[in-house]
């Protein structure tokens, strides 16, 4: 896989979703973020198996796929690299190197098929509620 996006694009999901997930973990694919590229949208999952985040991005990927990183490795890289900076993420194996300007960062995953999948499947019921009377 292979895919670029810009950084003012990736910070504040990454931002949001590093949330989520704890830096101390006793498993350790949930102290990563996972990223599925397909098409021209980045996918991005964070969970801590009671919440589940995910966002999708615009990007310009070259070759689609999926790969896990630290979440807070990546979210700290990424806010410390300038804005309009343009990031690209190239698989390698079961590393991921990040370029960005003159900045080279190679990261280690984790097999995308620990990460879990916490999706609850279709609901029988919905119902709407405003704002205001969940407030109360």
């Amino acid at each position: 896989m292979k895919l670029t996006i810009p950084r003012d694009t990736l910070a504040p999901a990454l931002a949001a979703l590093s949330r989520i997930v704890e830096r101390r973990n006793t498993i350790p694919i949930l102290s990563n973020i996972l990223l599925a590229a397909k098409g021209e949208t980045l996918t991005l999952r964070a969970t801590d198996l009671d919440i589940e985040a995910r966002t999708t991005l615009p990007c310009t990927a070259e070759t689609e796929g999926v790969f896990t990183l630290s979440a807070h490795t990546l979210t700290d890289i990424v806010a410390k690299l300038p804005s309009g900076a343009a990031i690209t993420l190239a698989a390698e194996g079961e590393k991921v190197i990040l370029r960005s300007g003159r900045s080279r960062f190679q990261l280690h995953t984790l097999p995308e098929s620990d990460f879990p999948d916490i999706t609850a499947g279709d609901f029988s019921h919905r119902f709407e509620l405003p704002a205001a009377t969940l407030a109360e």
